[in-house]
């Protein structure tokens, strides 16, 4: 049996980590299936890498191209995550695939086999494993990042209370709370935990960040952690008490393995709630902070930021 997946058009690290589970599940589930990605983007070839994928095609727009190229993989199944792209509908109606599957639209409907109304009010993780439960698959987010993490190299004294922070954004300073905010955080925290060790996850927008972490109270109870694998941050994660980040890329391992997290969501605009209905996992160890006016995110006092935590660790 071969698959198809046609993943959305977004290309940053974020929208292709909660893809993980759609893709796990769908693995698992046909074990000796050959799953085929497609993406117009080079940087899904991670898929790959971690094996969840058999194949990566990187394709671009061309209706007839892509009819041909349908034709000849013969797939009996093809998955679309982007179902308001006309020209993709109308080839993969044309495949002759015999199970086709995305969300509902006018154009979908009509073309596809299986259709189930997109719900932009829940995580997007989630989303997309309602596309799998049309063909009888159960998926949760955590399965594959526990897997990671057991093959993660990274090792940690077991004796720390840790705390992982990740205070970037690759989307712009707008996302950004604030290295000033997290230190004081991680302050206030050391005086009310007194095991309390800080674990910062950066990568390379984040580097004038490392001095300052370094010259700050905190410093010798904290570990700075620079462009790790996917499976070392599921570890450290893993191991954390809370994890407080920025709406940002890592922080959605943290959301997929259901540990105690904080999320810190910018309200510049004020559609902080439309994102956090995509962007945030609701359950009862999580929390997300924003402000209620439109305020820039660095306006969040410190103090909500404790009181969220102290609130998980109750």
């Amino acid at each position: 049996m071969k698959s198809i997946v046609f993943l959305q058009k977004r290309d940053f690290l974020g929208n292709r980590l909660i893809h993980i589970p759609f893709l796990y599940a769908l693995k698992r589930a046909y074990a000796d299936n050959e799953i085929i990605v497609f993406s117009p983007f080079e940087s899904v070839k991670f898929f790959k890498d971690l094996g969840l994928a058999s194949e990566v095609h990187i394709y671009s727009y061309g209706l007839i191209r892509m009819v041909r190229r349908l034709s000849r993989l013969k797939p009996d199944l093809i998955i679309s995550l982007r179902p308001r792209s006309e020209w993709l509908c109308l080839a993969i109606g044309f495949s002759r695939a015999k199970v086709r599957i995305s969300f509902s639209t006018p154009i979908t409907r009509g073309l596809f086999t299986h259709t189930v109304k997109s719900d932009y009010s829940i995580y997007r993780a989630l989303n997309f494993l309602r596309l799998l439960e049309l063909i009888g698959i159960s998926g949760k987010t955590e399965k594959f990042f526990l897997e990671l993490a057991e093959r993660g190299t990274l090792n940690l004294p077991e004796e720390p209370d840790y705390f992982c922070l990740i205070p970037g954004g690759g989307a712009g300073e707008f996302k950004r709370w604030g290295i000033k905010n997290y230190l004081r955080l991680c302050e206030k925290l050391k005086r009310d935990y007194k095991n309390a060790h800080f674990i910062f996850l950066l990568g390379d927008s984040e580097k004038d960040y490392v001095d300052k972490i370094q010259s700050s109270s905190i410093a010798k109870h904290t570990i700075i952690l620079w462009n790790e694998s996917i499976g070392n941050l599921a570890r450290v994660i893993g191991s954390s008490k809370v994890t407080i980040a920025n709406d940002t890329g890592a922080a959605q391992i943290a959301q997929m393995m259901k540990v105690p997290y904080v999320g810190i969501f910018s309200n510049h605009d004020g559609k902080a709630r439309t994102r956090i209905g995509e962007w945030f996992f609701k359950r009862e160890n999580a929390v997300a902070v924003t402000t209620e006016d439109t305020k820039d995110i660095k306006a969040i006092p410190v103090k909500r930021i404790e009181k969220a935590v102290q609130q998980l660790l109750l």
